[in-house]
């Protein structure tokens, strides 16, 4: 009997000591993921950040543009390339509808995008250079007041 005693003791002791380690277990599992949310939390902070920070940029650049562009330091044409790339840039949601909001700028951008630029207008012939010019002319002329009007309202653009 004090054999069966010892080993219902000896028993009782394993069972405790192994009840003891996987609490142990659970515990560090529980501040692992504690931990790992926590990460992710601050990884989502960051993310949220960097967005509000490129956002920010954004909003500035598009400010900047549009003054001069309302000053007329900034060629029409130019400006609506620029201001529709960097509306559409921006992260947010949702989008902002350019062709709403900014209808000349995006009248605009949409007849002169594919224009040629930098190293391809060096490598143009001066004949189709001067058709492309004159083309590009005729579109700012027709749209350079609107576009005014939509720079002047950009000034002050937040979001």
């Amino acid at each position: 009997m004090d054999f069966q005693l010892l080993l219902a003791v000896f028993a009782s002791l394993i069972i405790i000591a192994l009840a003891f380690y996987a609490g142990m277990l659970l515990n560090r599992i529980k501040r692992q993921k504690h931990q790992l949310e926590q990460a992710k939390a601050e990884q989502a902070q960051q993310v949220a950040l960097k967005k509000q920070q490129r956002n920010d940029n954004i909003c500035e650049s598009i400010r900047f543009i549009a003054r001069a562009t309302a000053q007329k330091q900034c060629n029409v044409s130019e400006a609506a390339i620029r201001l529709s790339v960097l509306l559409e840039t921006l992260l947010v949601e949702p989008k902002i509808d350019i062709d709403k909001r900014y209808p000349a700028i995006s009248e605009l951008f949409d007849k002169v995008k594919d224009f040629a630029t930098h190293a391809e207008r060096k490598s143009m012939d001066k004949k189709t250079l001067k058709q492309q010019d004159k083309q590009r002319h005729i579109f700012e002329n027709d749209l350079e007041e609107a576009i005014l009007k939509e720079a002047q309202s950009l000034e002050n653009f937040s979001l």
